[in-house]
């Protein structure tokens, strides 16, 4: 129920573009719960919501805290797009179009999206 709760409201505020919400709550379930990072499928959902927000905040703030963030949820994603492409290809080409655009590679960009 608490997963629950937490996705929901993960949900919400993604789905609002209230991407520094995002990060914020991501950033407090993380360190609440540890151990419990990546063990569930649908954590994928949380990845993808989380890499858009981090790199929409890197676009908005310049702060390179939230590329880096933005570049693990890229990486974390290619390693699920090799377990099924069909199931993750399209979310990682969308964050991968995510980087291109802050990198300021809009034809990269469009060719990803």
């Amino acid at each position: 129920l608490v997963w629950q709760t937490f996705m929901c409201r993960m949900s919400s505020h993604f789905w609002m573009r209230e991407y520094m919400d995002v990060a914020k709550l991501s950033e407090k379930r993380s360190e609440k719960h540890p151990s419990s990072q990546q063990k569930r499928a649908l954590d994928l959902v949380r990845i993808f919501h989380e890499g858009i927000a981090h790199l929409s905040l890197a676009r908005d703030t310049k702060q390179a805290k939230w590329r880096s963030m933005g570049e693990k949820a890229v990486t974390k994603m290619s390693q699920l797009v090799l377990m099924s492409k069909w199931n993750f290809e399209n979310k990682f080409k969308l964050l991968q179009a995510e980087l291109h655009y802050l990198d300021g590679d809009l034809e990269s960009a469009e060719v990803a999206y």
